[in-house]
């Protein structure tokens, strides 16, 4: 083997071996989202060289369409996007209540648009203006920062989502949503159809009936608890599934899971959480979220994530990443304020020179 296949091997083996033991113990870190894109992409450019020392036409006529659509991308990608996220608007509203949260495309939309328009102004009219494009090169750094942060995101939450179930499952979590009345919705049925899949998986796999805890409590135009009307749903459609616990005081995700531990406890399981094997149910764009609050308590759990309607998707993964954000704000505005020190030490340096010169 040549050098330079060693050398493009140590590239992917060392980054390998990195990515399986984030995806096993790190898997809400957006650092797993980012490595599994880079192994990605190392895994299609050493099988490009590879490719090219069997057949250099077919190693051409693959790495070409691949570098055109990424180029095309990287030109077009923010104009797509714009144009996607208000034909989704449009989709959304006809199916869904005009509620701030719905409007969240159209409102990404249009400051996609606005970044878009005021960068053009800027190049074509105002690139020689050094007040003016100072401060908004900065602006563009901290949105494509935010860009990547949200493409990361939505790695780690896709992989979230796909990662089997190890092991035999102690406790199947569910986590609350909101009632019609005293009836669930189609949204909070299919977490519990999510949860309830993983249940009799189980009972398959391992001969073992996992205890199911239906946590959420009640809202103020809610006729009866979540978890109340969870618990009767599997009643009525699961007769056989008797382990069932309910969970009636939470009011947020963070406390489904606190206040999960203490039901359990009361009905006296002698460990922690964090000694058991536990998994989340929620919807598919809630879990990652639902993972790291876990991870913030000390507990690593497992989470399966039921569908959602692809139209309201997109709302859907903007508010959990808003949510993201507000629950690691202290790294980012460390890196937002790193970001500006780098820009103006760069101005003052090259303010500096030009003096000199």
């Amino acid at each position: 083997m040549e050098s330079s296949q060693f050398f493009y091997l140590f590239l992917l083996i060392i980054p390998l071996i990195l990515c399986v033991w984030s995806l096993v113990k790190r898997p809400t870190s957006l650092f797993t989202g980012a490595l599994s894109c880079y192994m990605l992409a190392m895994l299609g450019f050493f099988g490009v060289i590879q490719l090219e020392n069997i057949s250099p036409i077919l190693a051409y006529v693959i790495a070409v369409p691949i570098a055109i659509v990424l180029v095309l991308l990287s030109i077009f990608g923010i104009y797509a996007m714009i144009v996607a996220l208000f034909w989704n608007e449009r989709v959304l509203l006809k199916y869904e209540r005009k509620t701030f949260a719905n409007y969240l495309p159209l409102l990404v939309a249009t400051a996609l648009l606005i970044l878009a328009v005021t960068n053009f102004i800027q190049n074509y009219y105002f690139s020689d203006v050094k007040w003016i494009t100072t401060p908004f090169s900065f602006v563009i750094t901290i949105a494509s920062y935010f860009a990547a942060v949200f493409f990361f995101f939505s790695v780690t939450a896709i992989l979230y989502n796909i990662l089997p179930i190890r092991g035999k499952v102690d406790y199947i979590i569910i986590l609350g949503a909101g009632l019609n009345k005293d009836k669930v919705t189609p949204l909070l049925a299919s977490r519990i159809e999510a949860g309830v899949k993983l249940y009799y998986a189980q009972q398959k796999k391992y001969q073992h009936a996992p205890t199911i805890i239906v946590s959420g409590g009640q809202g103020p135009d809610e006729a009866v608890s979540e978890s109340f009307a969870m618990a009767e749903y599997i009643k009525e459609k699961y007769p056989d599934i008797t382990t069932v616990l309910l969970e009636d005081q939470s009011t947020n995700t963070e406390e489904n899971l606190r206040f999960s531990e203490q039901v359990a406890q009361q009905q006296g399981e002698t460990r922690t959480f964090k000694q058991c094997n536990v998994v989340v149910a929620t919807n598919n764009y809630h879990l990652l979220r639902a993972g790291k609050l876990a991870k913030l308590q000390g507990l690593n759990v497992q989470g399966v994530g039921s569908k959602t309607r692809w139209f309201y998707l997109p709302t859907a993964f903007i508010r959990e990443y808003i949510g993201y954000l507000v629950l690691t704000k202290k790294k980012h505005l460390i890196i937002i304020l790193l970001l500006f020190v780098t820009t103006i030490g760069a101005e003052l340096f090259e303010w500096i020179v030009s003096k000199l010169i």
